[in-house]
């Protein structure tokens, strides 16, 4: 029979206006008309010529298979209804769609059984079409496997490809992390090799300014103690110079008295020169001759070094003018007097 190799027709065929439409499309359009029952009618417009157009299309997208399991159940349903009111010819006519299109919809077989033998047992039999013989059930099921197996067979390469993708994916996103991380670790060596080459020029910089500072203070420091030497050799011979030829002794009052350390005269102490600073500043300042009122002699010359040298630091040009007053104690004190225009040293060189 004919329509018995409708259903394996239809999967191998092609329709060229088919494959023009969407299938997602055709498959909501195909729904709609089942829910609607527009089964096989009207032309144009309904779930039938849908079926074939899209088994036309795309013979092996499965998909449309519980759509197919529909088309059949609505007709099963449609032959009890005919079969519940006698009308088995009519029932037939339903039971031989459904044959055609969907021939393992579930139930199908037991309700052409079933109208069979009503239609046999009833009082006026009539002749009705019959079904598929079990021979062409048989290649029907065959045709089905057939398409199941298929439809295994591309679920399995769809699973294969998805995995291959997802594979390649992880692979890609490895590589551009790894790639990403690479870039990161040379720009920070870059930038890190960049900050040590200018702490490093810095740190060169720093070190030959600190170089040139040195060797200034070392110059300056040269210089002073050769300035200070020639000062500390300078009073042994000025005050010879200024020498009276008779004795003198300073007969004005004072206008300033300061005492001095009798332990850091005795020790030759030179940090004696820091206490000595203001004093001679005052005798700048007052243009004053100086009286030192010692113990010992000894003590006064190693004085008037300090003195002499303290001035000369303040004012190159200064001349001091100083005398001695030999103290009966170890209270040594220094007083300042009115200006004069030549040294009181008359027991100074004794």
């Amino acid at each position: 029979m004919k329509h018995i190799f409708i259903a394996a027709a239809l999967i191998l065929s092609m329709n060229s206006h088919a494959a023009t439409q969407d299938l997602d499309q055709l498959l909501n359009k195909i729904e709609a008309d089942i829910k609607a029952k527009r089964l096989a009618k009207p032309a144009g417009n309904n779930a039938l010529e849908g079926i074939d157009a899209f088994r036309a299309q795309a013979p092996f997208d499965y998909r449309i298979t519980p759509l197919i399991y529909k088309f059949g159940e609505s007709y099963v349903s449609l032959a009890n209804k005919a079969i519940g009111k006698k009308k088995y010819n009519q029932a037939q006519g339903y039971l031989d769609i459904a044959w055609q299109v969907a021939a393992l919809t579930p139930g199908l077989e037991e309700t052409q059984e079933k109208n069979d033998k009503l239609n046999k047992n009833s009082a006026n039999p009539k002749a009705v079409k019959k079904g598929p013989t079990a021979a062409e059930i048989k290649q029907q099921k065959a045709i089905a496997a057939a398409a199941a197996s298929e439809k295994k067979r591309l679920d399995n390469e769809r699973k294969k490809k998805v995995q291959a993708d997802k594979n390649a994916k992880i692979a890609a996103d490895k590589k551009s992390k790894a790639d990403r991380k690479a870039k990161q670790e040379a720009e920070k060596k870059r930038r890190l090799a960049a900050e040590k080459a200018q702490q490093d020029q810095s740190k060169s910089a720093a070190d030959l300014a600190k170089k040139e500072k040195l060797n200034k203070q070392l110059a300056a420091a040269e210089a002073e103690k050769a300035r200070l030497l020639a000062l500390a050799s300078a009073p042994v011979v000025a005050p010879k110079v200024a020498i009276a030829t008779t004795p003198a002794k300073e007969t004005s009052a004072p206008i300033a008295s300061y005492p001095l350390e009798q332990n850091k005269i005795a020790n030759r102490d030179r940090k004696i020169s820091e206490d000595l600073v203001p004093i001679c500043t005052a005798i700048i300042d007052n243009d004053a001759s100086v009286v030192l009122h010692t113990s010992t002699k000894a003590d006064y010359r190693w004085l008037t070094v300090r003195l002499t040298l303290c001035t000369r630091r303040l004012d190159s040009g200064f001349r001091l003018r100083y005398s001695f007053q030999e103290l009966s104690d170890d209270k040594p004190f220094m007083t300042l007097h009115p200006s004069r225009s030549s040294a009181l040293v008359g027991s100074a060189i004794d």
